[in-house]
């Protein structure tokens, strides 16, 4: 049987692409990189979820730095297919990814009690209208739906902002000051997405415009921390 065939037959019994190799796979995932997934276990640091040698409520890292949220947790390390299934949800447009792999993982690292809304971390418009869609929403909107809690769209982004990719901790905070709104006030207690933190910068910006329109209390949670 010649190449094309097969590749035609491989195509109909396994139509998908693994995000983290690329290669034909029958789900999210091929069997090697569900195994090679690198997962973030403690001890973590209780505020910023970086590694840590024990348990710590607040890690050198994270320790005088204002951050509005209580605490962000992630189930992977932003390496190997952990980047790799956050680069096919936020540029591949793979948005199964947020389905099958992300929301299952994320609520295994909820905190404790009450949770009254899952809110995303916004686009700005104009990235919005390149994109086509916003990938933290795709991870609030699979994740609310796994939990039985509500999603909502309760923030937007007023201002374009810098890449973060190259500026520091300090720059990354001045870069997203003023950079977000809620629309209208906010009840209780949320659960804030992302797809990854690095420094905190954005979510804690976002997190304090929330509680600036309302709510009691927010927690962060990304698919992966950059460690």
């Amino acid at each position: 049987m010649g190449s094309p065939y097969l590749a035609a037959l491989l195509d109909l019994f396994f139509p998908q692409r693994c995000a983290g190799c690329r290669s034909r796979a029958s789900d999210v995932l091929c069997g090697g990189c569900a195994e090679n997934l690198p997962l973030l276990e403690p001890p973590l640091c209780a505020r910023c979820g970086m590694p840590a040698p024990f348990e710590v409520p607040a890690c050198s890292g994270c320790r005088g730095v204002d951050l509005w949220f209580e605490g962000f947790r992630a189930p992977l390390r932003y390496e190997g297919v952990g980047r790799e299934a956050v680069h096919a949800l936020k540029y591949g447009g793979h948005a199964r990814v947020a389905e099958r792999l992300a929301a299952p993982l994320l609520a295994r690292v909820l905190p404790e009690g009450r949770l009254d809304v899952v809110v995303p971390v916004p686009l700005h418009p104009s990235r919005l209208r390149r994109r086509g869609y916003n990938q933290a929403a795709l991870l609030a909107r699979a994740l609310a739906g796994r939990i039985g809690v509500p999603f909502s769209d309760k923030l937007k982004a007023v201002r374009r902002t810098r890449d973060q990719v190259e500026l520091t901790a300090a720059g990354r905070r001045e870069n997203v000051r003023g950079a977000f709104e809620a629309r209208g006030r906010v009840r209780g207690r949320v659960l804030l997405v992302d797809d990854v933190l690095t420094t905190g910068a954005t979510m804690s910006e976002c997190a304090r415009v929330l509680l600036e329109a309302g709510a009691s209390g927010v927690y962060a949670v990304g698919l992966c921390r950059a460690c």
